[in-house]
């Protein structure tokens, strides 16, 4: 079964929910294509909360697509009319779902659901208010960090790797080298530098947090080992 074919014609029908379902008096039976559009928003829910992973991995897939063919001056006039651009709200309100009752298997992905996302949220808008407003069901997770200075958004996976975003270009920069998870904790002054924390940063500051009286005496200590397992990266 293609999976992609099957997730696009379940967009496409019901890429315009919201304003059909809009229209319908409460009590009255809906008529095709409210009805259609109902059924496909369930269906496609369903799809995704049985199989996350290859849900967010086909939409990834198809956003890579479509931004590939908008880098193709040939094909502009018709990339903001496809099912893909169309659907963006459907597809926030399926990523939100996802986050809410599946987190594990969205933090196996978090780069892909970043991609998504970055995707169907205009970058002007993120810029303007804020990846916390905008979408803050993302905001929940200690690995993605938002840099309201320098409008980037960090990501980190449990690969080692970061994803750093440009809000203002939609562009975006995967780098390696470590082999535990990476937690943005901050970014300088100026908005140029992004300090990426290890899970282990992270365990020190939460023992900190949980046990202050207790570690209030070490901790200047506890402060150098959470920068010693740290690094500065600049965006």
């Amino acid at each position: 079964m293609d999976v992609s074919a099957v997730l696009m014609g379940l967009l496409e029908l019901c890429a315009d929910a919201e304003k059909q379902l809009a229209n319908i008096t409460m009590g009255l039976p809906l008529n095709p294509p409210a009805d259609s559009a109902r059924s496909s928003r369930h269906a496609l829910s369903l799809i995704a909360t049985a199989r996350p992973p290859a849900f967010i991995t086909t939409i990834a897939r198809e956003v890579h697509r479509h931004n590939a063919a908008q880098a193709n001056s040939q094909s502009q006039q018709n990339v903001h009319t496809t099912t893909l651009a169309r659907a963006k709200t459907e597809i926030l309100r399926v990523i939100d779902i996802l986050i809410e009752k599946m987190p594990g298997d969205v933090v196996d992905l978090l780069v892909e659901v970043m991609d998504i996302i970055m995707y169907c949220i205009e970058g002007s808008l993120v810029k303007k208010k804020g990846l916390q407003e905008c979408f803050p069901a993302v905001c929940k997770f200690y690995m993605v960090g938002y840099c309201d200075r320098s409008y980037r958004i960090a990501v980190g996976a449990r690969q080692g790797s970061v994803a750093l975003y440009d809000v203002r270009t939609g562009k975006c920069q995967v780098g390696n080298g470590r082999s535990s998870n990476i937690y943005p904790s901050g970014c300088s002054a100026h908005g140029s530098f992004c300090r990426l924390s290890t899970s282990l940063c992270h365990f020190i500051l939460l023992i900190s947090a949980v046990l202050p009286f207790i570690c209030s005496f070490i901790h200047p200590f506890i402060i150098h080992l959470s920068y010693r397992f740290s690094s500065m990266v600049k965006w």
